[in-house]
């Protein structure tokens, strides 16, 4: 038999991982007994609540806190779900892994000397 997930567990791990690239993103008082609902608002001021469960991240309103089933698709991960709904977010991100890359050069240059 499975473990439960700790879907909780779940959502501060993805809040942590995109909080710098969102408006707003935490978990609604909302329950569902095998999953979290999320609270997230993309660059552009579009509010969404998020259903995350084992079948993945699928979009269930267009505004905090309710769940009127507006899609039947489930994306994979958090990235594949941000970057379809919010242009902002993809360029934010896009933005952030150039830094990083940037920043790796840097040190990869200053170990050659």
């Amino acid at each position: 038999m499975e473990n439960p997930l700790d879907w909780h567990a779940e959502a501060k791990s993805v809040i942590d991982s995109e909080i710098s690239l969102l408006n707003h993103i935490s978990i609604s008082p909302l329950t569902v007994s095998d999953g979290v609902y999320l609270n997230i608002e993309t660059p552009e001021n579009q509010q969404f609540c998020v259903l995350l469960n084992k079948q993945g991240f699928r979009v269930v309103a267009r505004a905090f806190d309710q769940d009127t089933n507006n899609s039947q698709f489930s994306y994979e991960t958090q990235f594949a779900l941000l970057s379809n709904i919010s242009e902002g977010y993809s360029r934010r991100f896009n933005e952030l892994v150039s830094i990083k890359l940037i920043e790796v050069a840097g040190s990869c240059k200053d170990t050659d000397n």
